[in-house]
This record gives structure tokens, C-alpha cells and sequence, in this order.
């Protein structure tokens, strides 16, 4: 009977501390909702009736009474499921971005708070998607200071930090994986964070994808990234990304102020030399005019994102190529410029923007796109291939899929259908075409009896290289086959591999006989 009474009493601790981690959330989400989202939230909840529950559950806990105490504690566990899912229909109201401003506006923080609004989550198993990304930015604030004399971001020791973790993520009551596992994952963090530290400017960030690939990672790694040891590499990582965005953002914002500023003074130009025959520029400055009031706002509130900086900057780049070479010519010229062009143009830094100006394949990506965005979207994929321009690439469907759900042509077909792997296939599809060309190109000189010219050459060798590169990055995708349970992508990313591998195997051929 003893050990009976001592099970109900660790349930009863346990719902009074769920309890007290809910009664958090819901201030806390009472204060976003009133501050930031404009009006109260919708749930209702009789507090005191579940608390008074539970404390009456908490005085049944004897011997005598132990049935009577089980049945309460059955009714307060009832009551708090309930509560649970109506407070977490109010959190998917509440982005990532509104936590963080939340805490920022607070002049006075208390960690227990933050303390219990993890619990939360943990207690609600409510712990991917976007909470992943709040659990993240919350489990970050409780293991890192902030030294206003360095202007920058330290990590907290770590057997403090770590003894905290390990008393929060037991709630969750996960089995502990192999220490063989749980090492390959700090090295993996180890090297983002370094990758990270070796940034030099705002625009490498961007095209390396380096945060985004960081993000991508702390969610496919589920409950691991709640292992202590893990949960300290992701904080060191956050907390070098918050320094080195800092940093990057400092030294570029006076520029993109004063650019946005003469932007502003150029466009009733723009749009009066431009504005009857390109629609499509003035739809470029509209979008330029939303990204700067975007990030007026959010410079204004001390939230200056990512994204929102690399919009603006690729809308005024966008505009700002096209007012040198409209301005600088022939006005004549200008209106004889067709609108093909100006959609051409759009397409192309579309592209650029998800791949990088500097990613030696762009040509080729742009050619994929000539070919595939001019059809209609309501096609299959199947009947694509069939469009001669498309087929003369000899692309997948899979890939053709790709491109169109990289630019919003297509939904996603599976959870794990992810725009991480749309930008592995079409760059694959991307350097089989190069490649093919390159070793036509390489065999029909040898043939003629011609020595390849050296730029030729160098063009193969870079083709090569980024062969290496991405076989390496399937190879990795593969190795994690238990993030891919869908036996539909596991093959598309074998075929494209092995595509890949056999036009790499042709010109590695043709170009060592050079050699």
C-alpha cells in the first residue's frame, strides 16, 4: 500500500507542476495576445475549478482514502488534457517571432517563467514544427548572458546550464540514445557553428544557406535534440549566430538604409520611364516599397530577421540593375524593350536568390527554368517531360516537381518533401546537363584530333568538383534514411544519385586523358 500511496504522490507532483506550467503559458499568452495580436484570446478555462482539484487530490493521498485519490487524479489529469489542447490551439496563433518580441519588451526577466513555459511543451509533447523553433530561442535564453561591456552574447557554464536541462528535459521521459550517436551530432554542430564563425559578410550567410540549414537541423533530429550534451552544442551554435548576425547586420545596415533612401528618390523616375511597357518592374518596386515597411518595422522594434533583410536587399537589387541600364540609355531604346524581357529578368534573380550568384551551375538552373516556367502549371509532371524544351534536358519528373515547388508552382506532396531536397535534385538535374555538354564538347575535339582549350578544361574540372561535392551531400541524405520513411523519395534520391555519379564517370574519363 506504501508503495502504492508513493506512485499517486509522484502523479500528484507532477500534475501540480503541469498545472503551474500551464497557468504560465496562459499569462503569458495573454499578454501576446494584447499586446500583439490585437485582441484576447478565445479559450476559456476555469483555472481555479482544476486547481482545486487537484489540491483536494493532494489530501486524499493516504492509505485509507488511496481509491478516492486515484479517481481524483484521474479527473485532474481529464481536466488538464482539456485545458492542454485549448491553450495550444491559442499557440499556433503565436509565432516564433512573437515569443521573441514577447521577451524583449520585458524590462524585467524571470527565468522561472521561461522555465515553465518550456515545461509546457514538454509536458504537452507539443515539441516540433514551429515549437521547435520557440523551445529553441527559450532554451537559448536561460543558457547565455549578455556582456553589455563586449556588446555581445557568452554561453553560460556548463554543469549549470546542463543541471537545469537535465531537470527540465525529465519531463519528457525519453530513453537515452547511443553515446555513439549522441557524439556524431556535436560534431555536426560543432562544424555549422564553425562554418558560421567564417562568415565575413551578410550576402555569404545568405547564399550558403546557413541558417536555414541550421534550423532545418535542430528539427529533423526529434527528441535527440533534448539530450543535455546536444541541447549545449545547439545552444553554443545559437548563441554564435546571434553574435555573428549582429555583427554582419551592423556593418550593413547604414548601407541599406542609405541605398532604400535613394531608391525612394528614384522611383517616380522609374516608374515614369518604365511604367507603361514593364508591369512587371513596377510590380518589382511594390514589392521593394512591402519589404522596406517591413523592415522599417522591424528595425524600429529591434526584430530585424533574416529574410527580412535578404528580401529587401534582393528587391533593391533587382530594381536597382534595371534603373542603370534603363536611366543610363536611349529612351527610345528603352520602350522597345519587350516584356519578355523584364519576365526573363525576374525569373533569372528568382533563381539567383535561391541558389547564389557565385553557384557555378546557375546557367544551367536558369535554363531548367526557361524550359519549364513558360507551361502551364495545371500539366503533370508527366506530361512536362513531353514539352521539347523539357525533354531536351532529359530531367526526371521528380525534378521538373522540384523546380515548380521551389517557386510556389506546386505543394509539397509529403512532410518530408522539403525544399533542402527540391535544391539537391535541381542542382543534380542542373550538372548532369553541364556535364553531358561538357564531355560531348570534350570527345568531339579529341576526336578531330584538337587539344581541348585550357578554359574548356577548367570548366570540366569545376564540373567534377561539384560532382564530388554533391555525391557527398546524397551520400549524407542516405545515411539518414531514417528521416526519409517515404520509399518514394528514398528512390528518387538513389536514381538521381546514381544519374549523377554515371555522367560524372563519363567526363572524369574523357578529361584524365588530358591530363
Amino acid at each position: 500500500m506504501a508503495t502504492e500511496v508513493n506512485q499517486l504522490h509522484g502523479r500528484y507532483i507532477r500534475l501540480a507542476d503541469r498545472f503551474k506550467s500551464m497557468w504560465t503559458f496562459h499569462q503569458f499568452a495573454t499578454g501576446v495576445f494584447k499586446n500583439f495580436v490585437g485582441r484576447p484570446a478565445s479559450y476559456r478555462i476555469d483555472f481555479q475549478r482544476v486547481y482545486d482539484g487537484i489540491k483536494q487530490a493532494g489530501g486524499l493521498l493516504t492509505d485509507t482514502q488511496a481509491a478516492r485519490a486515484q479517481q481524483a487524479l484521474d479527473s485532474s489529469e481529464h481536466a488538464l488534457n482539456s485545458a492542454t489542447r485549448m491553450l495550444l490551439a491559442a499557440d499556433d496563433l503565436i509565432g516564433p517571432s512573437l515569443v521573441r518580441r514577447f521577451f524583449e519588451k520585458l524590462r524585467r526577466q524571470d527565468e522561472s517563467v521561461i522555465h515553465h513555459l518550456i515545461k509546457f511543451y514538454l509536458y504537452s509533447d507539443a515539441v516540433e514544427g514551429d515549437r521547435r523553433d520557440k523551445l529553441d530561442f527559450l532554451l537559448t535564453r536561460i543558457g547565455e548572458d549578455f556582456l553589455s561591456d563586449r556588446g555581445e552574447y557568452v554561453s553560460r557554464e556548463s554543469l549549470e546550464f546542463r543541471e537545469r536541462v537535465i531537470a527540465l528535459v525529465s519531463v519528457l521521459r525519453v530513453a537515452p540514445p547511443p553515446q555513439e550517436e549522441v557524439v556524431n551530432l556535436i560534431r555536426a554542430i560543432r562544424t555549422m557553428r564553425d562554418d558560421i564563425l567564417s562568415v565575413r559578410t551578410f550576402d555569404e550567410m545568405t547564399h550558403r544557406k546557413l541558417l536555414r540549414n541550421a534550423r532545418t537541423f535542430k528539427h529533423r533530429i526529434g527528441d535527440l535534440y533534448f539530450h543535455p550534451d546536444v541541447l549545449q552544442a545547439i545552444v553554443e551554435l545559437n548563441v554564435v549566430t546571434k553574435n555573428r548576425f549582429l555583427r554582419l547586420y551592423q556593418s550593413e545596415e547604414q548601407r541599406i538604409v542609405e541605398d532604400a533612401r535613394k531608391l525612394m528618390e528614384h522611383g517616380p523616375a522609374i516608374e515614369a520611364t518604365f511604367g507603361e511597357t514593364n508591369p512587371a518592374l513596377i510590380g518589382e518596386i511594390a514589392r521593394f516599397r512591402e519589404f522596406k515597411e517591413r523592415f522599417d518595422e522591424s528595425r524600429a522594434q529591434s526584430n530585424v530577421k533574416h529574410d527580412t533583410l535578404t528580401q529587401l536587399k534582393t528587391s533593391m537589387s533587382n530594381i536597382l540593375a534595371q534603373l542603370d541600364r534603363g536611366l543610363d540609355g536611349d529612351e527610345e531604346v528603352a520602350e522597345e524593350i519587350p516584356a519578355a524581357f523584364f519576365v526573363e529578368t525576374q525569373q533569372s534573380e528568382a533563381v539567383t536568390e535561391k541558389f547564389g550568384r557565385d553557384d557555378v551551375l546557375l546557367p544551367f538552373l536558369l535554363r531548367i527554368a526557361h524550359a519549364i516556367d513558360p507551361v502551364e502549371a495545371t500539366m503533370t509532371v508527366e506530361q512536362l517531360a513531353e514539352v521539347p524544351a523539357v525533354r531536351e534536358l532529359r530531367l526526371e519528373s521528380w525534378e521538373i516537381a522540384a523546380h515548380q515547388k521551389l517557386f510556389e508552382r506546386r505543394e509539397p506532396e509529403a512532410d518530408e518533401d522539403t525544399e533542402e531536397l527540391w535544391i539537391v535534385f535541381l542542382r543534380a538535374a542542373a550538372l548532369r546537363v553541364k556535364v553531358d555538354e561538357e564531355a560531348t564538347i570534350l570527345a568531339t575535339t579529341m576526336a578531330a584530333g584538337v587539344r581541348p582549350e585550357s578554359d574548356l578544361l577548367a570548366k570540366a574540372k569545376a564540373s567534377l568538383d561539384c560532382a564530388k561535392e554533391l555525391d557527398e551531400l546524397f551520400g549524407d541524405l542516405l545515411q539518414e534514411a531514417v528521416y526519409y520513411s517515404n520509399p518514394k523519395i528514398l528512390h528518387q534520391l538513389y536514381r538521381s544519385r546514381f544519374r549523377l555519379l554515371r555522367g560524372f564517370s563519363g567526363l572524369w574519363l574523357i578529361y584524365d586523358r588530358q591530363q
